[in-house]
């Protein structure tokens, strides 16, 4: 039997929701649905009767997930800058997002331009030229102003995705001190004028503790433009690095920015385990005090793309074969259970677990408690959830959720 316990005494502040990052991709995907089409997608993921998507997450240039690489701009002085390409596939979709409902977004380039980097490339890591860190700072502001001008809001900046990974894609390398420097002196004071605040790190979660000394400085200090930090799945749930965090660092804000699984040719009773990974993956992060959780490609095709670069992964919704039609995948469906028994502005309270095979969330409500509970195994599972002297059992079968209240 696994056995839980709700501790009230450990209150982690409000859920904020789920969300998910629109790329070309996405948006190419998108623009081969009828109009009844790309509606009914929408509803299903930000209607109240789909996944009530809260947030959003968009690249400042091109990544992986795009038809091609390109750049806004080729010359020094910045005056070829335009987003053209961007009004092709991702701002359409976009727009009709943020038309249909207030979302929170999440801002972060994949790399500078070529012609700032010591490589010469957007591609394989590289390093920013230590004299551009003023002119790369006034690039992101630059595309700032003309998304705003777009009627397109930006409320966080991630000034790097993974800053410490060499990508066949764009990418770029940034130690811990560069990426304060970039962001703590040229970035605050550039966007000084904005109510943007900025999410460090963006990468995966193995070494958390150590990001958060080094990027925090050992203090946060509420005000700053460094808001906290984001991260990435890729590595593992590390559940013990993010509650370090969380209780060496209580007042940050901590955002799990981006998760996908391996492209696998789409099959329903397969796609379930992905589905199981999904819930393991975001309960651990609400119960080790995330305040929001963003998944990465929001429609993919049949094939986990497209993506220039071959980096073929799954997506929540894909397209049919047909490519004229959407599938609600086991990834949705898990989601969309979660969304409907964990909303946000939920009052999160930490649960103690003693297995991986059980993944539970809890909450505080008008009149007690209530416990999410997600079997992640493969077997049958009994669960005991225990809350001061009251206590309650369930039984679940393999990637069924149900709530417990108290």
């Amino acid at each position: 039997m696994v056995k839980v316990e709700i501790r009230k005494d450990l209150e982690l502040g409000v859920w904020q929701g789920i969300g998910g990052a629109i790329t070309e991709a996405t948006g190419y995907n998108f623009a081969k649905l009828s109009k009844r089409k790309q509606e009914q997608l929408l509803d299903a993921y930000y209607g109240k009767d789909g996944l009530d998507y809260r947030w959003g997450r968009i690249s400042i240039g091109s990544n992986d997930f795009c038809l091609s690489p390109y750049e806004y701009t080729k010359k020094r002085d910045m005056s070829d800058f335009s987003i053209e390409r961007d009004r092709q596939f991702i701002l359409p979709m976009l727009k009709k997002v943020v038309q249909q409902k207030q979302i929170r977004i999440i801002a972060a380039p994949w790399s500078p331009p070529s012609f700032m980097k010591l490589s010469r490339t957007t591609r394989h890591g590289g390093f920013l030229k230590p004299w551009c860190y003023g002119k790369y700072a006034k690039y992101i502001r630059k595309w700032i102003d003309i998304y705003a001008k777009e009627g397109v809001k930006i409320d966080y900046l991630s000034p790097q995705n993974e800053p410490h990974a060499i990508q066949k894609w764009e990418s770029c390398l940034f130690s811990y001190g560069a990426l304060k420097k970039l962001s703590y002196k040229y970035l605050a004071e550039e966007l000084k004028d904005y109510e943007i605040r900025f999410l460090l790190w963006d990468h995966n979660k193995k070494n958390l503790p150590e990001v958060a000394d080094e990027l925090l400085n050992g203090k946060f200090v509420s005000g700053d433009k460094v808001s906290g930090l984001c991260y990435h799945w890729y590595d593992g749930t590390c559940e013990d690095e993010m509650w370090r965090v969380r209780q060496d660092y209580p007042d940050i804000t901590m955002i799990s920015s981006e998760m996908c699984c391996g492209f696998s040719r789409f099959n329903e009773k397969n796609w379930q385990n992905d589905a199981k990974m999904y819930l393991f993956e975001l309960f651990s992060n609400i119960n080790c005090g995330a305040s929001a959780w963003l998944d990465w490609n929001m429609l993919l095709d049949w094939k986990g793309g497209p993506s220039y670069c071959d980096n073929n992964v799954k997506s929540p919704i894909i397209l049919n074969e047909q490519g004229d039609d959407f599938i609600l995948t086991p990834i949705y469906k898990a989601l969309k259970k979660f969304a409907e028994m964990f909303p946000a502005g939920s009052k999160v309270v930490r649960c103690e677990n003693s297995s991986k095979n059980v993944a539970v969330i809890a909450r505080k409500t008008k009149s007690g408690y209530e416990a999410v509970v997600a079997n992640v195994s493969k077997e049958e599972r009994e669960i005991l959830v225990k809350i001061g002297e009251k206590e309650q059992k369930i039984t679940l079968k393999p990637a069924e959720i149900d709530k417990i209240s108290f």
